[in-house]
């Protein structure tokens, strides 16, 4: 039996919230600040700093995202293991709200 993950973000098919709760502020965008209000306050708890570095730097969370090439450049290890490092991040957090 395969066991299915939670969604993780807004555009996720299964999203916990309706989305009519989450209102667009212009072209589709989705209100951040709205959506970081129904965030859970420690979501990232689990998370090692490095886990936490490349998870909000590879999907924008704090700046503009980066890609897997340009992080890896930047954090001085292969592609693989950034990579590694943000499956291990996205997987604490799966396990975080899969138990909640």
């Amino acid at each position: 039996m395969a066991r299915s993950t939670p969604p993780l973000f807004p555009t996720d098919d299964g999203w916990p919230y309706p989305d009519d709760l989450v209102e667009p502020v212009g072209d589709g965008d989705v209100d951040l600040d709205l959506l970081e209000l129904r965030a859970h306050p420690h979501a990232f708890d689990d998370l090692t700093p490095r886990e936490l570095d490349v998870l909000t730097r590879r999907f924008g969370l704090a700046g503009p995202p980066v890609s897997v090439r340009a992080l890896s450049h930047e954090l001085g290890c292969t592609r693989a293991e950034t990579r590694r490092l943000l499956t291990q991040a996205l997987d604490k957090l799966r396990i975080r709200f899969a138990s909640e």
